[in-house]
């Protein structure tokens, strides 16, 4: 493995931070890594505040300029094994790139799936990558499920992953998906605003959860209508595991071929369609560059299973209407 360089983060505390202990302070800063790594940097002193070593319960104050000693991006010679695998890439630069992941591929490596995945490709095609999230989701800022598929931004380095990271925190990175969903709408648009916990019964689900659930805004518009289903566009302001599909699930409005969180009428719909997975795409992405600043906007166009199924969907629909 190749030496690792480091790079080197500022924080200066702000007045609403101040007294609380630096380990806690930069856990909440330096994103995707945990607290104990995090003091794990202050005991080898690559933390400093005003240029002096301090330990992990120091206390900061205002005002303090607080620089950390960050591992950076590397080569990388990891376990997990590069793979020859095509990349559809809608736009690169020098920090950071889009691509369109195909569903069916899983975004990273999880247990023993070590294969195939998103990661294995970027780890053939990119000798560096961000590393903040470990190796196994090496470039990974965000992930789409499995069968979902799209728009997926990698990063190239630490440091934009971590200014990327925190513009996903904030909600400054706006995300559409096209859903093909079942029922009929009264509304053109709508939001949904409900908690999301995962479920109690099963394990592998996600549902609401007005106890023990994270805050969760969903929004959508309707694009096109046919008779027992609708095209959506829909914009997720947060970001929790299966939110488009349990909040529109929960107002009876599945996505079609949702095998998970889907219904009858949705299910059949999918068999009838030829759909073998569920109808989400990640068509677009809008935001400011973390480093440039540039407005950054970057579409992905439907795929053939997707836009066979609304072909499909229109000649039924134009030929009931006659």
């Amino acid at each position: 493995m190749s030496k690792k360089s480091e790079i080197v983060l500022r924080f200066v505390v702000d007045d609403g931070s101040s007294g609380q202990r630096i380990d806690k302070f930069l856990a909440a800063r330096i994103k995707d890594v945990s607290r104990s790594y995090i003091q794990g940097i202050i005991s080898r002193g690559k933390a400093r505040v005003n240029s002096e070593s301090v330990n992990k319960h120091y206390n900061v104050s205002e005002k303090d300029l607080i620089t950390v000693e960050y591992p950076g991006e590397r080569k990388l010679n990891t376990s997990i094994e590069p793979q020859k695998i095509d990349l559809k890439i809608l736009y690169e630069d020098g920090y950071l790139l889009a691509v369109s992941k195909e569903a069916g591929m899983l975004t990273h490596p999880v247990r023993v799936f070590n294969k195939d995945t998103l990661v294995n490709a970027l780890l053939y095609h990119y000798d560096k990558l961000s590393n903040m999230s470990g190796v196994e989701r090496s470039g990974i800022v965000h992930r789409l499920d499995k069968d979902t598929s799209g728009l997926l931004i990698v990063a190239k380095d630490n440091n934009t992953h971590r200014l990327l990271s925190d513009k996903f925190k904030k909600r400054e990175i706006k995300k559409t998906y096209a859903a093909l969903v079942w029922g009929k709408f009264f509304e053109k648009k709508g939001e949904v605003i409900l908690p999301i916990g995962r479920s109690r019964l099963d394990r592998k689900k996600m549902n609401i959860s007005i106890d023990r659930g994270r805050d969760s805004v969903t929004r959508f518009e309707v694009r096109e209508e046919f008779e027992s289903s609708a095209l959506l566009d829909v914009s997720p302001k947060t970001g929790r595991t299966h939110q488009i599909r349990v909040h529109l699930s929960y107002i009876e409005h599945p996505v079609i071929g949702d095998s998970l969180y889907g219904n009858r009428n949705s299910k059949k719909l999918a068999k009838e369609l030829g759909l073998k997975r569920q109808f989400l795409h990640a068509k677009m992405l809008e935001f400011d560059h973390p480093v440039t600043g540039k407005k950054i906007i970057i579409k992905d166009k439907l795929p053939d299973d997707l836009l066979d199924c609304l072909k499909i969907l229109r000649r039924r629909f134009k030929m009931n209407k006659k």
